[in-house]
């Protein structure tokens, strides 16, 4: 199944550990979490704070984009967090492509 990576993040004085609406908002969004990801046929496969930053790493399995992007969105993760969205492809599969890319530099 395809894979997305979200790297998220907030600003400290809207962080879950600090702000009252930014927790609020958390518990909320991972309490709907599970939910959400059945109904979207997708998976969380890691979630990971990076410490010390204000910084989240996500990685999904999922049918789509779009069905991240609806997790994202509906779970309420969005609320809290400014997130890059990435579609992901493993090192040795990019390697088993590298003869499609046309070489640009000496």
């Amino acid at each position: 199944m395809p894979q997305y990576a979200i790297i998220g993040r907030h600003e400290a004085n809207g962080c879950p550990m600090t702000s009252k609406g930014a927790r609020e908002a958390a518990m909320k969004a991972y309490a709907g979490l599970e939910k959400m990801l059945s109904t979207h046929k997708a998976k969380l496969v890691l979630d990971l704070h990076l410490d010390p930053n204000h910084k989240a790493f996500m990685l999904f399995e999922a049918p789509s984009a779009e069905a991240v992007r609806d997790v994202v969105m509906m779970s309420g993760l969005g609320s809290f967090l400014d997130c890059d969205f990435h579609l992901v492809t493993s090192i040795p599969d990019t390697l088993k492509l590298l003869g499609n890319f046309p070489i640009l530099y000496p």
